[in-house]
């Protein structure tokens, strides 16, 4: 693991206020000051205290990453956040071009099509979660896993996303470890944000585990990998892990990570070079979720 490369530029910036602070992140892959305006293409990202937002260009090449979060002081899905968020980022500007809205929610399970009941799926999920009157159960088929997945989200959110992008396929971010089939035995997945962290391991094409966890640190999470492998009889080092973040700043914890597994990879099985990589992985994964 390396260091920031040398063709994008990255400012990270942290404000703070006495009511309020809010961390920002911009990765773009030039200096170039009409980079914005060759976005055509967007996804984006919600999770608890954040959002992520990533512009392409119409040939699909990635151009530059926006990330605003705030701190604990503030409940976990601020609706005010999100709404200034949407009305004053530049590169939701234009609704049209958000072609994916991607949400994260610890508040989920995983059923497999033989006794998956569309009419009993919120009741399954209230069996494991609290889910509240007003929250939003999504749902998304599993192809390849022949599963469902639900997750449970504030209604005020879905519906903000819903005004906002009319056009845009909304699912939960967790979708795309499973969008694919797996090659490799023993494939971890891992999107690590500022707070959580989701898991999704697959043996071939078998689903052996998915689990959304908070962390401190990326001892927590190690303890969490090693913990499952122990109970399932599966050696660590035989782990390809695939990692991706939201922003840069979870650098430190991929390269912690790094000690104790050493097979962990960028998402898309390449080797990391520099803070921003699995990010820049996570986008162009997300990307081909939604078109």
């Amino acid at each position: 693991m390396g260091v920031k490369g040398r063709n994008c530029v990255s400012l990270w910036h942290n404000m703070a206020s006495a009511t309020s602070d809010t961390q920002k992140q911009v990765y773009n892959i030039r200096e170039e000051e009409t980079l914005t305006s060759r976005v055509a293409l967007v996804v984006c990202v919600l999770v608890q205290r954040g959002l992520f937002i990533a512009g392409f260009s119409i040939t699909k090449e990635l151009l530059t990453i926006h990330y605003s979060g705030y701190g604990k002081n503030r409940p976990v899905w601020s609706l005010d956040f999100f709404e200034q968020s949407f009305a004053s980022e530049p590169l939701l500007a234009v609704k049209e071009k958000v072609k994916g809205v991607f949400i994260s929610s610890q508040r989920h399970i995983i059923v497999p099509d033989e006794i998956y009941e569309e009419s009993s799926a919120r009741n399954w999920l209230a069996a494991i979660h609290f889910v509240e009157h007003g929250d939003k159960v999504m749902i998304e088929t599993l192809e390849h896993d022949k599963a469902h997945l639900m997750q449970a989200v504030p209604l005020n959110i879905t519906e903000l996303v819903r005004i906002n992008f009319k056009k845009a396929a909304v699912a939960p971010l967790h979708t795309y470890q499973f969008a694919a089939k797996h090659a490799q035995s023993l494939q971890l997945q891992c999107c690590i944000s500022s707070e959580q962290v989701t898991f999704t391991l697959h043996n071939y094409s078998q689903l052996l585990w998915h689990h959304v966890m908070d962390y401190v640190n990326a001892d927590d999470i190690a303890y969490m990998v090693r913990l499952h492998c122990k109970e399932n009889y599966i050696d660590p080092a035989k782990l390809n892990i695939a990692c991706d973040t939201l922003t840069a700043a979870e650098y430190d914890v991929v390269r912690a990570l790094s000690q104790y597994f050493p097979n962990l990879k960028c998402g898309n099985g390449l080797t990391i070079h520099n803070s921003w990589d699995p990010a820049i992985c996570l986008a162009n994964q997300l990307l081909e979720c939604a078109l």
